[in-house]
């Protein structure tokens, strides 16, 4: 079927007149095209209204259905609708239970059975993955609140299996949250009592696949990159057979930016490239593209680089908070560094690298410090390099967020700068210690402690 059915089609499509061909016909179409649906959504609620959806027929009453695919059709697009109206209420339910202590909160669960419903559930975790990109903290809060409130959910409705499915999902916030929080220790205790559930089959495929990228994204937290890529696939497996495109890509966009920090330009490139033949939303394309930029500029292809930033740039300032402009401008600054721009990266990356520090992202404010310092050394410009450790030795001693080592490994490195041994193969090896071992100590310490 070519085009989008009328209205008085689908009319005809709802009515005895209809012959089996045609609704075969229609249907079929309906099903696989969102535009189709609506409309025929609309025409259905809208014979419903008029009682002329399934008119009388041989002296049956007005209320009897279909004999065919139409009337499942109709009690699919009923329970699409009184779900969307469940969730609607869940937000209102959800309004009143967010502000009770924990206590106060299962009392009005125990007593209040319109809350025992998944809608109220899935409205809390969906509250609270989105909360945990601003605030990590509460973000754990309400997913605490959904793990708690699956306790009280009546066990007549709700299976253990089910029930089962539920913790899993919201452990993965729980764990999710975490880990935004820099509560890495945390983060992987929750990621461990979720693994149970999902050992055990339980939870959706959605689920199973979310708990995987996560699992993943805290692996590259911790320098595990190895685990990650093998989660990474795992987890892309799951939303790729299941049709969640947006799932697919975010996790592929995840994989290609651990590419990146793993000084593996090349193969970043590749698949952020990927992503863009069929990227299901703004904000991922942007992402992608910022990938793209990087890696090209890595790999020294700077007028490629350019054109890809350039591409950028728009969704940069339509789509951008606070964090993405600066990455934004770290990319410009690496730009106009490789384009001899000297003065103006420099200036650039002091700018970006404040940026992050004042917002307490330490692992990114560390990584930039060594691109500075990457710059400085090609200009051979030392004193400006010592003053750069210098500086990071200071918030070292302000904050106990991160491990003891890392002082350890700034001193040496600011005694490398001092003595002029400090190589450009000496910093590799810093942003290497800092992307696998940020979150605990290294074993074996950076080149350039042998160097001094």
């Amino acid at each position: 079927m070519d085009g989008h059915i009328s209205v008085e089609r689908l009319r005809h499509l709802f009515s005895y007149g209809a012959t089996q061909s045609e609704v075969n016909d229609g249907l079929a179409h309906i099903i696989v095209c969102p535009a189709c649906w609506d409309i025929a959504a609309e025409a259905i609620a809208s014979l419903k209204a008029t009682k002329e959806l399934v008119p009388a027929k041989r002296g049956r009453p007005p209320v009897h259905p279909f004999q065919d695919a139409r009337e499942a059709l109709i009690v699919l697009m009923d329970i699409e609708e009184q779900r969307s109206l469940g969730l609607m209420r869940a937000k209102g339910w959800w309004s009143e239970l967010k502000d009770l202590q924990p206590r106060d909160q299962a009392e009005k669960v125990k007593s209040v059975a319109a809350i025992q419903k998944r809608e109220v559930f899935e409205t809390i975790i969906r509250q609270a993955m989105l909360v945990s990109r601003r605030d990590p903290f509460e973000g754990e809060h309400l997913a605490q609140s959904a793990h708690q409130l699956v306790e009280h959910l009546p066990s007549a409705e709700f299976p253990p299996q089910i029930k089962n499915g539920f913790r899993l999902s919201a452990l993965t916030a729980i764990a999710n949250s975490r880990r935004l929080a820099g509560n890495w220790a945390g983060a992987l205790s929750a990621v461990r009592d979720a693994r149970v559930h999902f050992l055990s089959g339980e939870g959706s495929p959605e689920d199973r696949a979310r708990l995987l990228a996560i699992h993943a994204a805290l692996s590259c937290d911790t320098g595990l990159f190895e685990d990650a890529f093998h989660l990474f696939g795992q987890a892309a497996s799951i939303y790729e057979e299941i049709g969640n495109l947006v799932g697919l890509t975010t996790v592929t966009i995840q994989e290609a930016d651990a590419l990146l920090m793993t000084n593996l330009p090349g193969e970043a490139l590749k698949k952020a490239t990927t992503v863009l033949r069929s990227v299901p939303s703004v904000r991922l394309e942007m992402l992608a593209r910022s990938i793209i930029t990087e890696s090209m500029i890595v790999l020294g292809r700077l007028s490629g680089a350019v054109r890809s930033y350039e591409a950028t740039r728009p969704l940069y300032e339509e789509l951008g908070d606070e964090l993405t402009h600066l990455k934004a401008d770290f990319l410009e600054a690496l730009i106009l560094d490789a384009q001899g721009c000297a003065r103006e990266s420099e200036k650039l990356l002091r700018g970006v690298i404040a940026g992050v520090t004042e917002l307490e992202i330490y692992r990114l404010s560390f990584l930039w410090r060594v691109a500075l310092l990457e710059s400085l050394l090609k200009r051979e410009a030392l004193g400006k390099a010592a003053q750069v450790c210098e500086e990071t030795l200071q918030l070292l001693e302000k904050t106990d967020a991160i491990h003891a080592q890392m002082s350890q490994v700034w001193r040496a490195l600011l005694a490398a700068v001092k003595g002029q041994v400090l190589e450009k193969y000496h910093l590799a090896e810093l942003r290497n210690y800092l992307v696998r071992h940020w979150t605990s100590p290294a074993p074996s310490l950076p080149l350039f402690f042998k160097a001094r």
